[in-house]
């Protein structure tokens, strides 16, 4: 299987954003990478963060 980036995703790569979760909770940070199970690293406050694809229910872009 080729695991290069979803070319829909890599418009969030970069940028501030906002992940929300399917429970309710919502995590903001630099988008650093993400793949094709939509397993998002967030980069905050010099911290790394990943965040399972299975529990994401979108990525906004924060302004």
């Amino acid at each position: 299987m080729d695991n290069q980036e979803n070319p829909q995703l890599i418009q969030f790569k970069g940028k501030n954003v906002i992940v929300g979760l399917k429970n309710g909770e919502e995590y903001e940070g630099k988008l650093i990478a993400i793949d094709n199970f939509i397993n998002p690293v967030l980069e905050s406050k010099g911290q790394l963060r990943t965040i399972k694809g299975g529990k994401v229910l979108f990525i906004s872009i924060n302004e």
